[in-house]
């Protein structure tokens, strides 16, 4: 089996598949910003209603400032590291599948995963992404994939890894 497929460089796609890579970090780091405006906020509320400590609401309303720039800094983190990539990133790749390893070339680089290093594989709306560790993976989209490869590919994937939706 030998699967090409061509790869354009999509800021808006990396984006979307960097927020399924670091999704569980996005989660924890919501809940905690949530947390944080909520009692930051909260607690100034009760303690200017309640009591007139001035100086503990400075504290809570930080606090829940603090929450604020959690819940909005990740996702702007996100598209910071997507605009900033070197150029050498910024171009179109053609993507290799074989049996024993999945092959990325652009301009500059070339990178090979073989299939053994593949330890999670990922079905999006848009394509697959191959987890090569805990942050680290390979898109292979689907849109460069006419339908007889996208089947070719899911039944090569029964035999290597489990699928997750």
């Amino acid at each position: 089996m030998e699967i090409r497929v061509s790869k354009p460089f999509d800021p808006a796609r990396l984006l979307a598949d960097l927020r399924i890579i670091y999704g569980d970090t996005l989660h924890v780091t919501r809940s905690f910003a949530v947390a944080a405006v909520a009692v930051g906020g909260g607690g100034a509320v009760l303690l200017l209603a309640f009591s007139g400590m001035s100086g503990l609401v400075v504290l809570l309303l930080a606090l829940a400032a603090y929450g604020v720039y959690l819940g909005f800094g990740n996702t702007r983190s996100l598209r910071r590291a997507v605009s900033e990539l070197p150029e050498i990133c910024q171009h179109e790749a053609l993507l290799i599948v074989t049996e024993d390893r999945i092959v990325q070339e652009q301009p500059s680089i070339r990178s090979e995963i073989l299939w053994t290093a593949i330890t999670r594989v990922v079905e999006t709306d848009a394509g697959w992404l191959l987890f090569y560790g805990s942050r680290q993976a390979i898109s292979l989209p689907k849109e460069g994939m006419d339908e007889d490869q996208q089947l070719q590919f899911r039944s090569f994937l029964t035999t290597r890894a489990p699928v997750a939706a």
